[in-house]
């Protein structure tokens, strides 16, 4: 007669080992951990045999004996090769491999970030008009996105270098975009562009000032609407706040201090205005608005007003520069200006001749003019400057110079990323729309808002919710297909990845490198819309 096990009901019989869901999963989780145990060693078991293979000379420490803590030593040795965009650092081919790795992986967070800005903006608009009303906007938008998401990526990449940007016309023939300072030629797009001098950061400081004070002035308004039920324009004196202390700022800020010229004692210069008097005397006319029609009569040429013109040196890229020249050209004074790499060569040149205006920074220019053979027989004058100026970009031989430029590679890529990444985005962006209740939009027509109104404070915010999800995931998709780049020679940060592996020779080091870097960027950009998402997230009860 069986007896059943005192823990055991009556009635029920004891589940087999083999066929309890308990045991069984117990028993899979110490397979899976086996496995992945297993999996590791080989994994790491050939990392170490790839290392033995590629022998000692990977590792090689300064003191010429080899160890894996020494893996990353050769990464302070020089590059020698230089980078074609335009950095966000200062970088030259003397640097170290570290420097270019820095120089690589800015370029690439400078396409991620405005990738993603561009990307919200042309997504989202174009998954409203994927449901506008109207019919010619709708299948534009449905075109454009079936275009996008139905090719792929690298295709568009090398359509839109090769077709596009370098069909586009050359550098003499730029198309300026109509009254705008902006240009469009092969080498990409020259726009104007802030340029900040040393008065800056207390500018800044009065601006940070003047958005506090605005903001608590519209708390203390919205207060104020509370308690009395009265309506205020809150927004006319919050604006009117932050630009009376923006303002007041820019000319506490603005000084004669920081910015100085050195010129010849002979040229008798005590102030910008005086470069007036100077080109008068050379071309032998009474006024600069008698320069053009003298021209027109044949009296002077323009090579002779060439001649005439003030000649500037400063170091290229320098912000004297355009707080010089921009007062120059208030006063109608023509000028020549020689831009030179290194300090040393800026002072050589003046000291020579070769120029007669010195631009920089006062206390830079105080410490060249002692380095002159008569530093009595030159002047420093006093320069004013304002906290920003606006350098425009200017054809000068077969360039531009002053302003800012996004070369032809940088345009095509952040173009490509963007029209893709935003196409699916669109269609994330109208299933978030659809998803809301068709009765929150009749009851905010009911409330008598219009289209705009009932998108932005109605029907966005709850669809909030199912749009963040999944377009993280494609904002990690364009972080990693930044690495396209590749295919037009953009130097994102894999391109000098690649060329660092194949300067270098050491590709494990390098890769690591790589994939941390890219693992770090995408976790990031994770964390930071999963936060916003909790942020938003509908609290029920």
């Amino acid at each position: 007669m069986a007896t059943n096990s005192p823990n055991t009901p009556q009635g029920q019989e004891r589940i087999p080992p083999w066929r309890d869901l308990r045991v069984l999963g117990v028993f899979a989780q110490i397979a899976f951990i086996a496995l992945t145990v297993v999996v590791g060693m080989w994994f790491f078991g050939n990392i170490q045999d790839n290392i033995s293979t590629l022998g000692e000379a990977q590792f090689i420490c300064r003191d010429g004996s080899s160890s894996l803590r020494c893996a990353f030593d050769f990464m302070s040795s020089q590059a020698q090769f230089d980078i074609a965009e335009t950095t966000l650092v200062d970088y030259t081919a003397t640097d170290s491999y570290w420097a270019a790795l820095r120089a690589g992986l800015l370029n690439t967070l400078k396409v991620v970030i405005l990738g993603v800005i561009l990307t919200t903006i042309v997504g989202t608009l174009a998954g409203i008009a994927r449901l506008s009303g109207n019919w010619l906007v709708s299948n534009v938008a449905r075109a454009y996105v079936d275009l996008f998401r139905n090719t792929p990526l690298v295709l568009q990449l090398v359509f839109i270098y090769f077709s596009v940007m370098l069909a586009l016309p050359a550098i003499r023939e730029a198309f300026q975009v109509p009254l705008l300072p902006v240009y469009l030629s092969q080498r990409g797009l020259n726009y104007a562009s802030p340029a900040t001098l040393i008065s800056f950061p207390t500018w800044f400081a009065f601006l940070v000032l003047a958005l506090l004070q605005a903001q608590i002035l519209w708390a203390l308004l919205g207060r104020y609407e509370d308690n009395t039920g009265y309506q205020v324009n809150r927004l006319g004196w919050a604006i009117t706040a932050f630009f009376s202390v923006a303002v007041m700022g820019w000319f506490i800020a603005s000084n004669d201090v920081n910015q100085s010229i050195l010129t010849p004692a002979a040229l008798r210069v005590q102030a910008t205005d005086d470069f007036q008097r100077v080109v008068l005397s050379r071309l032998n006319v009474s006024r600069l608005e008698d320069i053009q029609p003298a021209i027109e009569r044949g009296r002077i040429t323009q090579d002779d007003v060439d001649a005439a013109a003030v000649s500037i040196c400063v170091l290229r890229d320098s912000p004297s520069e355009v707080n010089l020249t921009a007062q120059l050209k208030s006063l109608d004074v023509p000028y020549t200006v020689q831009r030179f790499r290194l300090r040393s060569q800026v002072t050589a040149a003046y000291e020579e001749g070769r120029c007669e205006v010195y631009a920089a920074p006062t206390a830079v220019l105080i410490s060249e003019r002692n380095l002159l053979e008569n530093p009595a027989a030159n002047n420093l004058t006093a320069v004013y400057e304002t906290p920003m100026r606006i350098s425009f970009p200017t054809i000068e031989g077969f360039n531009f110079v002053g302003g800012a430029r996004l070369s032809a590679e940088f345009t095509a890529l952040l173009i490509g990323l963007v029209l893709n990444t935003g196409a699916s985005v669109a269609e994330i962006v109208r299933a978030g729309i659809q998803s809301v209740g068709r009765g929150q939009s009749e009851a905010a027509r009911a409330l008598g808002l219009n289209e705009s109104q009932r998108l932005r404070l109605v029907v966005l915010p709850q669809a909030l919710r199912v749009i963040i999800p999944p377009q993280t995931s494609q904002y990690l998709n364009l972080a990693k297909n930044s690495s396209l780049a590749l295919a037009i020679a953009y130097p994102d940060f894999w391109n000098v990845a690649n060329t660092t592996i194949n300067q270098s020779g050491r590709a494990i080091q390098i890769m690591l490198l790589v994939m941390g870097s890219y693992l770090i960027l995408s976790l990031f950009i994770s964390a930071l819309l999963n936060w916003y998402n909790k942020r938003i997230a509908l609290v029920e009860r």
